[in-house]
């Protein structure tokens, strides 16, 4: 396409996706050209690739995703990045990024504090928040990655709201989610380290890489504990004020916290179990676990758009990516 015809992505409201099959090869040509040969005058891109990535596992059965959906982590990483980090977002040193810029307002205005993670803030703030960066975010982003993908990754409609992923895509993301999330990250701190000062980019792919982890997994313990788990998940032993909530598929593969991938474990087991998979019985238990959870109407909001084969997915792609079994 000509240069003209690639500006009016950015601001397109309707993208509808190519039609026709495509082979893994050309999805991987796809992902080199958005990783090596896409122009970046802020994070952005990198940012939403990373909320696609945490969220993809999220479809519904039209593999549908709502921007309210992929806004949430998208909010969560540029938080942490610009208030938690002081990350610099843009190309241009003396122009702040505008999803920055909505941030460093927020910030400011409800003054709060500077070492608080996101998920430290009130849930009506974080909403808030939240509405305020979709606003700024999707006019740019959701376009532009539509277009440096050849129109092939997703459609979309800007006044509905609303990501329709190509059904190749959402398979490919998750087959290869982990080397996927390792390539962002690294183009992501890349960019972070030309546009901010030496003190501020050490350990910088470890910023990247765990900016989305949540600091506190205490509302899911509570709930699973109301929903009268009071025993560890693997071995059975009774737990009374010391049990761990552990993600069933490794978090490292997941990159999103769902009640349906949390289970209480003990202290050993959960440090036995650490990143590997459980045995392919506990998929079971935990299916049967997430069935009953389900049916009930004070969960059922916990469980949006889950059925027993995002499971069974998860566990799949999570071998295929070299997780190792307990």
């Amino acid at each position: 396409m000509e240069k003209e015809e690639k500006v009016r992505y950015s601001r397109l409201k309707i993208g509808e996706r190519k039609e026709g099959f495509l082979k893994e090869d050309q999805i991987w040509q796809h992902i080199h050209s958005f990783f090596y040969h896409g122009k970046n005058s802020s994070t952005y891109k990198f940012g939403f690739f990373k909320a696609l990535l945490e969220t993809v596992s999220d479809v519904n059965v039209h593999n549908e995703l709502t921007f309210d959906q992929v806004f949430r982590p998208f909010t969560k990483i540029y938080w942490n990045l610009v208030v938690h980090h002081k990350l610099w977002q843009s190309n241009n040193t003396n122009r702040m990024a505008s999803v920055q810029r909505v941030i460093e307002e927020f910030h400011q205005k409800y003054e709060i504090p500077d070492e608080w993670n996101f998920d430290r803030i009130e849930t009506a703030q974080q909403d808030q928040l939240i509405r305020k960066v979709k606003q700024a975010g999707k006019i740019n982003v959701i376009g532009a990655m539509f277009g440096d993908f050849d129109e092939s990754i997703y459609s979309f409609n800007i006044k509905e709201e609303k990501i329709t992923m190509n059904e190749l895509y959402v398979d490919f993301f998750l087959k290869f989610k982990r080397i996927l999330k390792d390539i962002n990250n690294y183009q992501l701190a890349m960019f972070l380290e030309k546009y901010n000062e030496a003190e501020k980019v050490s350990n910088l792919l470890s910023t990247v890489e765990l900016v989305s982890q949540r600091k506190s997994l205490k509302e899911f313990e509570n709930i699973l504990r109301q929903a009268g788990v009071h025993s560890c998940f693997y071995c059975g032993k009774e737990l009374k004020n010391n049990a761990h909530v552990d993600h069933f598929i490794p978090w490292s593969y997941i990159q999103n916290d769902r009640l349906w991938n949390f289970v209480l474990a003990c202290q050993s087991c959960n440090s036995k179990k650490s990143n590997k998979l459980a045995p392919q019985e506990a998929v079971d238990r935990i299916i049967a676990r997430n069935e009953l959870m389900v049916c009930e109407e004070k969960y059922s909001s916990y469980f949006t758009n889950y059925d027993e084969e995002k499971i069974l997915t998860s566990y799949r792609y999570s071998e295929a990516n070299g997780f190792k079994h307990l």
